[in-house]
């Protein structure tokens, strides 16, 4: 449930971050509603009374700030050239890539289960936007850009996971989030500085909106859920964001869903159910 309620707030954050761009560059998104997101979670550990502490020397931590930070330039300069869709399935590459990492680089054994889960999820994704997929015309650098973010992803994914897994309750999960936002947006700053900021009133209230809801609370939720699962499960469930993508634009921009949407849609959700149903080793 936790992974389902994290997927559907990711599934609003592309539509807003592409509205957006119209005004603000990519950068500047990107350093804004994580610094949101930071004293969102900050306000909060300070009215639970949690302990807020710096591990910069956490190896977790570093791989899950690096990942972030070119996850978020990747994604957000990517949205400034390719649509919405294209950005949502590209950047759900990301379990094949967790698979390849914890294959070829952590030495970590690789479940057949949990290959298929990932080979099915990953077709569902492209059938999902098959219609608006752009190989070769004016999206192309924005597809490059948005796959580099599903590597980033993948990642960040993989430290995050190894952290929460070893976290005992929610002060903790919290606290590492925090550091992942306030650090990755300190990094981002000085490039934020090279663009012009010049955002409408409605441009504020999304981007406050963005940092709250699809950062702060979608990246908790999913924290609560990567604490309990492994780490491509928990890449998995990040796939389910494209379904809601559809499904808000469906709603909010009147596009209209094709039978090669639901068939992937489909097929997205039978990849989270076989990795989500498969008994958990000790």
């Amino acid at each position: 449930m936790f992974g389902l309620l994290a997927a559907f707030f990711w599934g609003t954050h592309s539509v807003i971050v592409r509205y957006l761009t119209a005004d603000m560059h990519g950068i500047t998104i990107a350093a804004l509603r994580l610094y949101i997101a930071a004293i969102a979670l900050f306000a909060l550990m300070k009215a639970l009374r949690f302990a807020v502490s710096f591990k910069l020397s956490d190896q977790n931590l570093q791989i899950a700030v690096v990942s972030t930070v070119i996850n978020y330039i990747c994604f957000h300069i990517g949205l400034e050239h390719t649509s919405a869709s294209n950005a949502m399935m590209l950047e759900n590459t990301a379990p094949f890539f967790v698979l390849l990492i914890l294959l070829f680089f952590a030495g970590e054994k690789i479940k057949p289960r949990d290959l298929l889960a990932a080979t099915i999820a990953v077709a569902g994704v492209f059938l999902t936007v098959l219609q608006d997929l752009e190989l070769g015309g004016e999206g192309f650098a924005g597809d490059v850009l948005e796959i580099l973010a599903g590597l980033s992803w993948a990642g960040f994914i993989i430290g995050s996971s190894r952290a929460l897994r070893a976290s005992s309750d929610t002060a903790e999960r919290l606290n590492f989030l925090f550091n992942v936002f306030i650090c990755s947006a300190v990094i981002l700053t000085p490039l934020m500085l090279f663009y012009p900021v010049s955002a409408t009133t409605n441009d504020l209230v999304f981007l406050i909106l963005l940092g709250l809801l699809p950062t702060a609370l979608a990246y908790y939720l999913w924290y609560e859920a990567a604490a309990r699962v492994s780490a491509i499960s928990a890449a998995l469930m990040f796939t389910l964001s494209v379904i809601f993508t559809f499904i808000n634009a469906a709603l909010f921009l009147g596009e209209q869903l094709s039978a090669t949407t639901v068939i992937g849609a489909l097929l997205i959700v039978a990849g989270v159910v076989l990795t989500s149903t498969g008994k958990s080793e000790a």
